[in-house]
């Protein structure tokens, strides 16, 4: 569980870094997995992601980080809810080389995430729709490619740090990155700022300040980098001839339905017997998070928790029943 002073720090700037989340037998036979799947640059996708590969639910062990009920904890206390349901998650390696073409993953540009994962903009900075997180299964301090992150400025009230209103670098709206409005796209960031030094001066002047306010996350095998969607941030280059894996997941406050989901659908791979078995072994609060109703839900009756078990012999239904008194 996250504590209250990193819960402040991820609300109010925007990011929290926390180790110890994660069991380490689960973290440290993920990275031997990742590592056996991305070992040469051949191997390694040249974009972001897996290509569908690795995506949940893939039938790995990486799916019990995706289900990984410290994880889903955490997600809750950042956004004072327990209603969360998943939207992505996916592992993938990021290979050491020198590509600087215009959508190089290499050296990324300044950007947010929320662009490609919702069709509107985000909620005013103290009602934060979704978490965001970077699993590090490499040793960044070896592999380089940590994450790049512009804090929230913050001011201190009362002994207490809150978001500073006044930062000129998160002023609404955000559109000053390509891809927004009609402003082309790229993702390597000497394309992208020569796009803006050429054509929007003033954006490209409003950019270097992103650029010279950054602070890169150097993270070791295990840690997890919690963010927004509404965070200017950027990946940095991995070392050459190295290659950095990492898993990356993201959870929604139930009622944001704007904000999609990046994966195909959970139960598209379900007719297979692995996904069905993970699923049977799996508690009532990690299935919320897929969309199944939770414990108390006006969904659970008697006739449909039965049918719950007919369709899953071995699924202990117990809770289920325990929460239809209050209904």
């Amino acid at each position: 569980m996250l504590t209250t002073t990193q819960i402040n720090q991820w609300r109010n700037s925007g990011y929290v870094v926390a180790k110890n989340i994660l069991e380490p037998e689960l973290v440290n036979k993920s990275q031997i997995f990742l590592n056996s799947i991305y070992n040469s640059v051949e191997n390694v996708p040249s974009e972001f992601g897996s290509g569908g590969k690795l995506e949940f639910p893939c039938g790995k062990l990486i799916d019990y980080i995706t289900i990984n009920t410290n994880l889903i904890n955490c997600v809750k206390q950042l956004l004072y809810t327990n209603d969360i349901l998943l939207c992505q998650s996916d592992a993938w390696g990021k290979y050491g080389t020198l590509d600087k073409s215009v959508y190089s993953n290499t050296d990324q540009r300044m950007h947010m995430d929320y662009g490609n994962n919702t069709f509107l903009h985000p909620s005013p900075w103290d009602k934060p729709e979704s978490v965001a997180v970077i699993i590090y299964l490499s040793n960044t301090n070896k592999t380089g490619g940590g994450t790049a992150i512009v804090p929230h400025k913050t001011i201190n009230i009362n002994d207490n740090k809150l978001y500073d209103n006044e930062d000129e670098l998160y002023k609404m709206p955000y559109l000053n990155m390509p891809g927004q409005k009609d402003f082309i796209f790229f993702n390597d960031r000497a394309h992208s700022e020569d796009y803006f030094k050429r054509n929007r001066p003033l954006i490209y002047d409003f950019r270097k300040k992103l650029y010279k306010r950054e602070i890169t996350v150097k993270a070791n095998i295990g840690d997890i980098l919690f963010y927004r969607l509404d965070i200017w941030h950027r990946g940095t280059p991995v070392n050459i001839g190295q290659v950095r894996n990492v898993m990356n997941l993201l959870w929604k406050k139930k009622e944001c339905y704007w904000i999609n989901n990046w994966n195909p659908g959970w139960t598209k791979k379900m007719y297979r017997k692995w996904l069905e078995k993970l699923f049977i072994g799996m508690s009532p609060a990690q299935r919320a998070t897929l969309g199944v109703p939770p414990v108390g839900d006006p969904y659970w009756n008697i006739n449909n928790i039965q049918l719950l078990r007919d369709r899953y012999p071995g699924i202990d239904v117990k809770p289920y029943y325990s929460g239809i008194s209050r209904i």
